[in-house]
C-alpha cells in the first residue's frame, strides 16, 4: 500500500470516528430535549390542576388572586420553556418577558440566543446548541444587535445584562 493510500485510509478512519462522536452527541442532546419537554409538559399539567384548585379555594379574594397570579406566571414560564426547549429560572423568565415587550420583532430563536448571550455562553457554544456554524451564529448575533438598535461598539452581553438590572 502506498503512502497516499495509507493517508486516505487514516483520513477515512478519522472521519468515521468524528461521525460516530457527532452521532453520540446528537443522541445525547435529543435525550436531554425529550427529558426537558416531558418535564415541562408534566409541570404545565400540574400547574393547571393547581390553578383550578386555587380558583375553587374559599379564601380571601386578595389571597386567591396572589395564588392564581403566581400559578399563571409559572404556567407562562413553562410554556416559554417549552417554546425555547430549555429550563428557565424566574430571572430568565423575567428577562425574556422584558425583552419580548421591548423588542416584539425578535423571534423565538433570537430570544433564546439573547438569553444565552446574557448568561455568558460563548458564540461557539450557542452555535452548537442551535445547530448552526460559528460564522452563522455571528451573523445571527449581528442581526439581533441591529434589531436591538444598539451601537456596533456596544457589547450585546452588557446591554442585555443591564436591560433588567443584571
Amino acid at each position: 500500500m502506498s503512502n497516499r493510500q495509507k493517508t486516505t485510509v487514516r483520513s477515512a478512519i478519522e472521519l468515521e470516528r468524528e461521525v460516530a462522536a457527532l452521532k453520540a452527541r446528537v443522541e445525547a442532546q435529543v435525550l436531554q430535549l425529550a427529558r426537558i419537554t416531558g418535564s415541562n409538559t408534566d409541570k404545565k399539567e400540574q400547574l393547571g390542576k393547581l390553578l383550578d384548585l386555587a380558583y375553587a379555594l374559599d379564601v380571601d379574594s386578595t389571597q386567591k388572586r396572589v395564588i392564581t397570579d403566581t400559578c399563571k406566571k409559572l404556567i407562562k414560564t413553562t410554556v416559554t420553556e417549552m417554546q425555547l426547549n430549555m429550563e428557565l429560572t424566574e430571572a430568565d423568565s423575567a428577562f425574556l418577558s422584558t425583552l419580548q415587550k421591548r423588542y416584539p420583532n425578535l423571534n423565538h430563536r433570537e430570544l433564546k440566543i439573547s438569553l444565552l448571550v446574557k448568561l455568558n455562553y460563548e458564540t461557539k457554544e450557542i452555535a452548537r446548541s442551535i445547530g448552526v456554524s460559528t460564522r452563522g451564529m455571528e451573523t445571527i448575533r449581528y442581526k439581533i444587535h441591529k434589531k436591538l438598535g444598539i451601537g456596533k461598539h456596544i457589547s450585546m452581553k452588557n446591554y442585555l445584562t443591564e436591560l433588567v438590572g443584571g
